[in-house]
C-alpha cells in the first residue's frame, strides 16, 4: 500500500476564494475601460468559434501562475520519487532480458515491476490532480474577471445581455505532457533520435501492458 505521506508532493495554491474572486472582479472592472475594442471583438470571435484576440495582463499572469506551479509540482514530485524512478528502470532491465532476449516468462520479475509501476503511476496521478487544481482555481478567478468586466461594458453599451456561459477568454487547460502519466519515465524521450531503439523501460512498460500476448510464448527475441 503507497503511504500517503510519500505522494503528498504539494506547491503553493492559487486560494480562488472570497478575497481572491473580489481582486479578480475588481481587475475586471479597472480593466473595462481598457477592453472596449476588446469585449465586442471576442465576443464576435467567440460567436464565429474563432481565435480569441490578445489577452488582458490579468489573464496572462494567471496563465504564468499557473505554469510555474504545475512545473514546481511535477519536478518536486520527481524529485521525491526519484528513488522509485531508479528501481523502476533497474527493473525493467530485468524484465526485458527475460522476455525480450531470453524469450521466457518470468511472472514474479514481471510482478515486481509491475508493483513499482502501480505506486508511480498512483504517485502520478494525483500529482495530474493537483495540476489540475490549479488550473480550475485559477479559471474560477478568470470567470469572476470576466463577468466583471461584461458587466461594466454592458452598462457602457458594448455588449448585449448577459456573459454566454461559455464565454470564457484565456481558459486554461493543462498541456498535453499531463495525459499520459508514464511519460515522466521515459527520460530518453527528450534526446533519443529517430531509429533510436526503445529504452528498456518503455519495451517493460508495453510488455507489462501487453502481458497476456507473451505468456506461454516460445523462446526467441521479440521485437519492441
Amino acid at each position: 500500500m503507497i503511504s500517503r505521506a510519500r505522494i503528498n508532493v504539494r506547491v503553493r495554491r492559487l486560494n480562488a476564494g472570497f478575497l481572491s474572486s473580489a481582486r479578480a472582479r475588481s481587475h475586471g472592472r479597472r480593466d473595462a475601460a481598457i477592453l472596449r475594442e476588446f469585449l465586442p471583438e471576442a465576443a464576435w470571435h467567440q460567436r464565429q468559434a474563432d481565435a480569441t484576440p490578445g489577452l488582458p495582463p490579468y489573464i496572462l499572469g494567471l496563465h504564468a501562475q499557473v505554469r510555474r506551479g504545475t512545473a514546481r509540482l511535477r519536478s518536486r514530485t520527481l524529485r521525491a520519487h526519484r528513488a522509485l524512478h531508479i528501481r523502476i528502470e533497474a527493473e525493467s532491465v530485468r524484465v526485458v532480458h527475460q522476455y525480450q532476449v531470453r524469450g521466457k516468462p518470468a511472472p514474479a520479475a514481471l510482478a515486481r515491476f509491475g508493483r513499482m509501476v502501480g505506486e508511480w503511476r498512483s504517485v502520478s496521478a494525483e500529482c495530474r490532480q493537483q495540476a489540475q487544481q490549479l488550473a480550475d482555481e485559477a479559471n474560477q478567478l478568470i470567470a469572476c474577471y470576466w463577468d466583471a468586466a461584461w458587466a461594466a461594458g454592458q452598462a457602457d453599451g458594448l455588449v448585449d445581455g448577459v456573459r454566454p456561459a461559455g464565454w470564457l477568454p484565456g481558459e486554461i487547460t493543462l498541456d498535453r505532457t499531463w495525459d499520459h502519466v508514464d511519460d515522466s519515465l521515459l527520460t530518453d524521450r527528450w534526446y533519443a533520435g529517430r531509429g533510436t531503439t526503445a529504452s528498456a523501460v518503455a519495451q517493460a512498460l508495453h510488455i507489462l501492458d501487453h502481458q497476456a500476448a507473451y505468456d506461454g510464448a516460445p523462446s526467441g527475441v521479440r521485437e519492441g
